[in-house]
């Protein structure tokens, strides 16, 4: 069942280690472990925080907040948390990257998606490891609050990105109001979101977002590829699978690959792609210089490649990539 949930703050994080010392394996040992460390602590901040873990998606996870102000703080004090973990010892640097968005989201299976959910993984995917970027719904709600000071990012496809440069001290991070349960997604009532909130005294309100343009019907059927197997579907096809099972449209033979893994559906004439693993899809369209993660799906546009894994690389020999295009 399909709900839809009030606003929420919407926080991706995703880990990274950096090797600060001449590799060996017990350095790699302690990037492990420090990494599963880091994740840990990324749970319970969020819990501290009065916030949900929803799922991941490769190795990013996706927590949902009652409010932007909350999902600010938690990117805050992750980021203190996993600074006061670190073991300099082992050689090995552990950052979170982090992309936290505002708005109304759709809530299946206790899993979250929409737009808000969309926004959150193009800005993780600008952030670079230990930065937070937030769009402009959080910067709206956050107000002309003193205690969070942002810098302009710029444009990230449709999505305008500002960088968090400042943040109120750990001791009124510590003060909490009384904790409330984090919601319960899966029961989740649907409601009418709530009301964008109203414009800073301090700073005009921003303008309306043009609406967006009628998505253009693509050349041709999609055409896809993989090895020796080219393949042509159209929307009358009305959904095409990719996974490692047999039954799959089109079957890859990588172990990481799910048996369902992917799916391509069609809004009108336009196909996209839909992430049905926990394991992840990437889409690069070519000439392209970095990846989409498809958080809740990505439209397939001129030529590129899509990997059924969290990131491109993961297979040497591309047993999990295949190639798509129209015409």
């Amino acid at each position: 069942m399909i709900t839809l949930s009030n606003s929420q703050g919407l926080m991706f994080a995703q880990i990274s280690t950096d090797q600060t010392k001449d590799a060996s394996a017990l350095g790699g040992w302690f990037g492990a472990q420090q990494a599963g460390q880091a994740k840990a602590i990324v749970t319970d901040t969020v819990v501290a925080c009065r916030g949900v873990v929803t799922h991941t998606v490769g190795d990013a996870m996706l927590s949902s907040f009652p409010d932007a102000q909350l999902a600010v703080k938690a990117a805050l004090e992750l980021q203190r948390r996993l600074a006061k973990a670190q073991s300099p010892g082992a050689g090995v640097t552990v950052k979170v990257r982090i992309g936290v968005a505002f708005g109304p989201v759709r809530v299946m299976a206790g899993k979250v998606s929409g737009d808000a959910v969309t926004a959150a993984g193009l800005l993780l995917e600008k952030a670079m490891p230990g930065e937070i970027l937030v769009d402009q719904a959080v910067k709206d709600a956050l107000g002309s609050s003193p205690d969070v000071k942002l810098a302009p990012h710029g444009g990230i496809e449709n999505v305008n990105a500002f960088r968090v440069v400042g943040g109120p001290p750990p001791a009124e991070l510590a003060s909490t109001t009384p904790v409330r349960p984090p919601p319960d997604l899966a029961r989740t009532r649907e409601v009418k979101p709530a009301p964008p909130p109203p414009p800073s005294a301090a700073e005009p309100a921003a303008a309306p977002r043009p609406a967006p343009k009628p998505a253009a019907a693509p050349a041709g059927p999609l055409v896809l590829r993989y090895g020796e197997t080219e393949k042509r579907f159209t929307a009358a096809d009305a959904e095409v699978t990719l996974g490692r099972a047999l039954d799959n449209h089109i079957a890859l033979t990588a172990a990481h690959v799910s048996r369902k893994h992917a799916k391509i559906v069609w809004e009108g004439p336009v196909p996209y792609v839909v992430n049905l693993s926990q394991n992840g899809t990437c889409v690069k369209y070519e000439g392209a210089m970095r990846s989409h993660m498809v958080v809740d799906k990505v439209r397939l546009l001129g030529n590129g490649q899509i990997a059924l894994a969290p990131h491109f690389g993961l297979s040497d020999s591309n047993e999990d990539v295949v190639s798509f295009s129209f015409g």
